[in-house]
């Protein structure tokens, strides 16, 4: 039974006989010695007819039941085998070799760091430094790493960029089938990221490419993943009809611009709109009919590239209907609606398929709130590579 007693000699606990308990200026610390729960046997020649040898002296910290921490002064063995001559230590279970804090109690600290504990109350809490917090942290991520990202690129992907700190950057590819970020690569740019996406296993099995309207992540999409269907990503596009549109606004009524009653109510989808902000809005609209006219347009845009998951035969007359409202753009607006015709025209397949698609780039939006959150915690990283660690782990465990 395990030792409800610490104190009192000749007790059993877990594989440990204590011998003697006393308090030590790191907590309570354990005299032991150690008995092998099963048969020893030779690393070399695997012979289990092996004999005793001396005994040696190892000291590590345990995790017990409860949480309770625990020093451990263990007293083991030293065997030799009569086979291959070989002298070697028996292995202590639930600590691994030259390690001086068992695996339970590592597994723990990588677990309270991840609720958000910085790394100095950490080895506060476990009485370590805290270069061996963060040693153990690597350690575990890394083995985590290992075993929830070793499969080959997914299917359908989303890519989008996030700032580290000033004017370092860094590319998310996000699992948006399975909601997890597949891997970070620092840099932007084709030269940076290139190799690296071309390095992917599977690349050539991925069916959908979710971004925003950026032309560099596009032509390196497009050479990466040549099988892959580029879908735009809705709330980018909405979000450049409604710039546009307030840029119009704006220069056709200059005294808007600090009104930001206004402007709220102009930017919000007619639908959201409450009683009292419709009334605003129709005050408004009254009293400057140029922009009632653009308003009414802004409607009908956005309310067309809200659509999602039509069939082939519903997607027909809502792209004709959209080739009308860049016609429209083109020959009746000002230069503003102009240029957001080029955007859309440039952009047409992977924006006609959204109507088809109702995946976006939403998720790896989310996925970059967290990774701010861990960039607050750790005040910064300037190693990428820990950097990126992090972000894999805690970000990487999937639906």
């Amino acid at each position: 039974m395990e030792d409800k007693s610490p104190t009192m000699p000749y007790m059993l606990l877990r594989n440990f006989r204590v011998l003697q308990t006393r308090p030590t200026s790191q907590g309570q610390t354990s005299y032991c010695e150690y008995y092998a729960p099963n048969p020893v046997e030779c690393p070399g020649c695997e012979a289990r007819d092996v004999v005793f040898y001396d005994y040696y002296k190892r000291r590590a910290m345990f995790l017990l039941r409860g949480y309770e921490k625990r020093n451990l002064v263990i007293k083991a063995k030293r065997y030799r085998c009569p086979h291959c001559g070989r002298v070697f230590r028996e292995p202590i279970e639930g600590l691994m070799a030259w390690q001086r804090s068992s695996i339970d109690l590592r597994k723990h600290i990588a677990a309270r760091y991840r609720q958000g504990v910085c790394n100095k109350n950490i080895a506060k809490e476990f009485n370590v430094s805290e270069s061996t917090v963060e040693r153990i942290i690597h350690e575990r991520y890394e083995a985590k790493v290992k075993e929830i990202l070793h499969y080959p690129a997914p299917l359908v992907i989303g890519i989008d960029e996030h700032k580290i700190h000033k004017r370092r950057f860094a590319t998310t590819i996000v699992d948006l089938k399975n909601h997890r970020v597949y891997d970070i690569i620092e840099g932007k740019s084709e030269t940076s990221i290139g190799a690296r996406i071309r390095s992917y296993p599977g690349r050539m099995q991925v069916k959908v490419v979710c971004m925003d309207l950026s032309s560099p992540y596009r032509s390196l999409v497009q050479r990466c993943f040549p099988n892959a269907k580029i879908v735009a990503d809705r709330f980018h596009v909405i979000k450049l009809v409604l710039s546009t549109f307030m840029e119009f606004c704006r220069e056709m009524q200059p005294d808007i611009r600090w009104n930001r009653p206004i402007t709220g109510v102009l930017r919000t989808h007619g639908a959201n709109l409450t009683t009292a902000q419709k009334a605003t809005l129709k005050a408004f609209l009254a009293a400057n009919p140029i922009i009632a006219v653009a308003y009414e347009f802004k409607e009908k845009l956005c309310n067309l590239l809200n659509n999602k998951k039509k069939t082939k035969a519903q997607c027909l007359p809502l792209i004709r209907e959209l080739k009308h409202c860049m016609e429209q753009m083109r020959s009746e607006a000002t230069k503003h609606f102009h240029a957001l015709a080029k955007t859309l025209s440039k952009w047409f397949e992977p924006i006609i398929r959204m109507f088809r698609f109702s995946k976006n780039n939403g998720i790896t939006e989310g996925f970059h709130r967290k990774i701010k959150g861990i960039q607050r915690r750790g005040y910064g990283y300037r190693n990428f590579e820990n950097y990126k660690l992090r972000v894999l782990v805690e970000c990487s465990h999937g639906r």
